[in-house]
């Protein structure tokens, strides 16, 4: 198989599909569509030969590649992204609770003249209580979306294998969480370091790991070779992933948006705090739907990443 103009796949002596049917070089056997039909892919992987392969793609094209591939994993993304966002949902209300944010944050709606005359001294202690709310929050929003990311992972990986694979794709993440917080350690350690010094060498290393979790979820590394790994497929394609990775947050970012524009009525429903709440449930729960998508689009990124530094490879999931 070699990669056409439009990186379109051929089988080894170049015949493009459309060449291959109408001379007969092919029987019905060898173009098999896997059990998502004629048009289930286009691009990179619609049509399987014996061999099939995946070829490297642009930028805009992995974008469109995007939606058909998500109509295929989101039955086993469907699941573990709602259960992380309604656990994350939950959580979050209570460590709200717990901690004092929610007192703070109905204060600050209901009575902001009040909130202004506090002393320096208890303002002091309400903003601890509300920034150590919303840092609790972030990280265990951080364990629950990791671990969605290496579900989409291996859910991408599991369906672009030849042959593909059938394994659940929540055991097989179950197994790689426990190395990917270990790695997850590292990275955000080492970006942290970055941002104390300046941003740029934080983002530069954000942008350089970024491929590491699909890595370690479709490759089953070690969190050191998923790290060293990631730098080396993006090195010569930094600021296309940078791009890449602006704009599908953006994307998402905007999705999320909208959400929580349908969630504001809730502001009308029983108190700010509980209001409050119910809106941050309703937002995270669209919110672990975009998080999946988003890891597919980074999951697919990996793969492109990977032809270009590797050439025309057939994925193989164990």
């Amino acid at each position: 198989m070699v990669v056409s103009g439009r990186s379109r796949v051929t089988d080894r002596n170049g015949y493009k599909r459309s060449t291959l049917q109408r001379s007969g070089k092919v029987t019905p056997g060898d173009l098999n569509f896997r059990q998502f039909g004629q048009d289930g892919f286009p691009g990179w992987w619609r049509y399987r030969t014996r061999d099939m392969e995946i070829h490297p793609r642009s930028l805009g094209d992995t974008l469109g590649d995007l939606i058909a591939v998500l109509g295929k994993v989101w039955r086993p993304l469907l699941l573990p992204a709602l259960i992380s966002s309604v656990v994350v949902a939950l959580v979050s209300y209570v460590v709200l609770a717990q901690t004092g944010a929610l007192e703070v944050i109905e204060l600050i709606t209901t009575d902001p003249e009040r909130f202004e005359t506090l002393s320096e001294e208890v303002l002091f202690d309400l903003l601890i209580d509300m920034s150590t709310g919303f840092v609790a929050v972030a990280i265990i929003s951080v364990l629950l979306y990791g671990f969605l990311y290496l579900v989409a992972a291996r859910a991408v990986g599991q369906v672009l294998s030849d042959p593909p694979v059938e394994a659940s794709t929540t055991s097989a993440s179950l197994r790689l969480f426990l190395p990917w917080l270990g790695m997850a350690a590292l990275i955000y350690g080492a970006v942290v370091i970055g941002f104390i010094f300046f941003v740029i060498p934080a983002v530069w290393i954000a942008i350089s790991v970024s491929m590491a979790t699909p890595i370690m979820g479709i490759e089953e590394v070690g969190p050191m070779n998923a790290i060293r790994r990631s730098f080396s497929l993006v090195k010569g394609n930094w600021w296309e992933t940078f791009g890449f990775l602006v704009l599908v947050g953006l994307i998402g970012g905007t999705a999320t948006q909208f959400i929580q524009l349908f969630a504001l009525p809730m502001f009308l429903i029983g108190t700010p705090s509980v209001a409050f709440g119910l809106t941050i449930a309703l937002s995270l729960a669209g919110q672990g739907l975009i998080m999946a998508a988003i890891a597919v689009a980074i999951a697919i990124w990996y793969l492109n990443l990977r032809a270009r530094a590797e050439g025309p490879f057939s994925l193989q999931v164990s």
